[in-house]
């Protein structure tokens, strides 16, 4: 994990106000963890039972069980913290953020197809290096079989600034037996997302993976 922490500081060096800034951000670890740097707020998991507390009355301020469980990376200043939740093939994610003392949803994702376009464009690529298409693969008795399609953010570089990682894994198997399974596509990628403080957000870096940065991500 630490040579990651040194990548995503990289990825986001052009909206990070010097490198000794982005160091003092919390490691992953620490991120990555119930309770608040604040103290104040902390994220009770269980069954059905997802749910942002205050940590002095445990009284619940927010409910995440519709989305199921989950881990919570919080921001610096404990204002903003990104709920990562999801089962089987997909994953998602969700941002939150401290209005009035009170516990907001800003639009992210949104309705904006940018993080679900690029790897599947990337596939696309994948393909018609291979000299195939969906389409190809169609007449063939074939389909892109889904692995995973992942979003998740990793985490904050600064109060505003987080890294999301998207993951899309998909194989080319028959129609007739889904088990048989041919060559395997995909991509990951990092985005620098930087939040305004009314929650409004834009990409400011992207990064495409390799296959090493990948294992040592994992």
């Amino acid at each position: 994990m630490k040579s990651f922490s040194v990548f995503v500081v990289t990825v986001a060096c052009a909206i990070v106000c010097g490198v000794s800034n982005a160091q003092e951000s919390p490691s992953p670890a620490e991120e990555h963890t119930s309770i608040s740097p604040d103290k104040k707020w902390e994220y009770v998991g269980g069954e059905d039972e997802a749910k942002i507390v205050a940590t002095d009355t445990k009284q619940v301020v927010l409910q995440l069980s519709n989305q199921g469980i989950g881990d919570v990376v919080w921001a610096p200043d404990s204002k903003r913290f990104a709920y990562n939740w999801g089962q089987g093939r997909t994953r998602q994610t969700a941002v939150y953020q401290l209005r009035d003392n009170h516990w907001v949803a800003p639009d992210f994702p949104g309705d904006d197809d940018e993080f679900e376009k690029q790897p599947n464009d990337i596939v696309a690529g994948q393909l018609r290096k291979e000299g195939l298409s969906e389409k190809k693969l169609e007449k063939q008795g074939k389909f892109l079989r889904l692995i995973w399609d992942t979003i998740k953010v990793d985490r904050w570089l600064d109060s505003n600034t987080a890294i999301v990682h998207v993951s899309l894994r998909q194989v080319a198997a028959r129609r007739d037996a889904p088990g048989e399974m041919d060559n395997g596509y995909g991509a990951d990628l990092l985005y620098a997302l930087k939040f305004d403080p009314s929650g409004k957000w834009k990409v400011v870096k992207t990064h495409r993976m390799s296959e090493k940065e990948v294992k040592e991500h994992q």
